[in-house]
């Protein structure tokens, strides 16, 4: 048997008990703070994650909305590439299927004398009727046999009446121009 005697005075063993007091109820207080401290950081982790991940889901909205905007504009755009590109398309097939008069004012150009002088031209569909002045008779048949001597032209109607005077020679004359030197690539 075990026998303890405490001879201490009361008023010790009132001192003693309240330091044993004190340091159980500062241990309580720390334990208590540390789990709260450990609260706290779990709580703002969590709120962080939520944070950063509400700011990732609002930036890719925005992404998200900047991408349908552009990819809006992207369609107008091809839209009015393909109205423009349609309308090409259409202004080469009017001027692919229509005669182009310029390559022929062109080719007469080039195909007529210096002496010779064009008063006329006038057209129904490909037949040409052309009239002018040449300084001599040498001068028209030159315009003549150049006219006759391109590929372009064909089925002449020259009357003998141009031929009568050596000067001056007043002339009138009929041609057909091929359909293809005047529609297509412009070779004329």
């Amino acid at each position: 048997m075990k026998v303890s005697l405490n001879l201490l005075p009361e008023e010790n063993k009132i001192a003693l008990a309240r330091k044993r007091f004190d340091r159980f109820l500062f241990r309580q207080a720390v334990l208590f703070f540390s789990v709260v401290v450990f609260y706290m950081i779990v709580l703002w982790s969590v709120y962080y994650i939520v944070h950063e991940n509400r700011a990732f889901i609002e930036s890719a909205e925005i992404q998200l909305a900047n991408a349908s905007l552009e990819s809006k504009e992207l369609a107008q755009y091809e839209s009015k590439f393909r109205d423009a590109n349609a309308l090409s398309s259409r202004a080469n097939a009017f001027f692919g299927s229509h005669p182009d008069w310029t390559g022929f004012l062109k080719r007469m150009d080039r195909l007529v004398p210096p002496n010779v002088a064009l008063t006329a031209l006038t057209t129904k569909g490909s037949r040409i009727s052309l009239s002018g002045t040449a300084k001599t008779r040498d001068d028209f048949l030159a315009l003549g046999s150049a006219l006759k001597g391109d590929e372009c032209f064909s089925d002449f109607l020259i009357p003998v009446s141009n031929l009568f005077s050596e000067k001056n020679v007043d002339f009138q004359m009929d041609f057909s121009v091929r359909e293809q030197c005047l529609i297509g690539d412009g070779t004329l």
